[in-house]
């Protein structure tokens, strides 16, 4: 007989929760980024206000806030989207990974939820 089978359930139980949860939220591949985020329309919420992000297949890439604006290029590094922004508040590079969450929501690894605009 066990000596603690209540811990053992308990980490049994968080051991599934936790491989059932990144199987769910495992990032997207370059080709799921190129046919599900690549030349949409994608929307967000940032501190209060609507972002709109659109990676363009040309490699462009622009982000629109009510107050401000910015433009740069994009890439692929393995399963990462890098932009490279010349033009507005977030100038430089930045890289991140996306997961789908449902239907036409994402998030990417910096914490924020997107919608793809139809």
């Amino acid at each position: 007989m066990l000596k603690y089978p209540k811990t053992v359930a308990l980490v049994s139980a968080l051991c599934l929760a936790m491989s059932a949860n990144s199987a769910i939220t495992s990032p997207l591949t370059q080709k799921q980024i190129q046919s599900q985020i690549v030349g949409k329309n994608l929307q967000a919420k940032r501190m209060g206000m609507t972002v709109h992000i659109l990676y363009r297949t040309n490699g462009t890439v622009t982000m629109k806030m009510p107050i401000t604006s910015g433009n740069g290029t994009w890439q692929f590094k393995g399963n990462q989207i890098c932009m490279n922004m010349k033009k507005g508040p977030r100038r430089g590079v930045t890289c991140v990974t996306f997961e789908h969450i449902k239907g036409n929501k994402f998030r990417n690894s910096q914490g924020i939820e997107f919608t793809v605009q139809e």
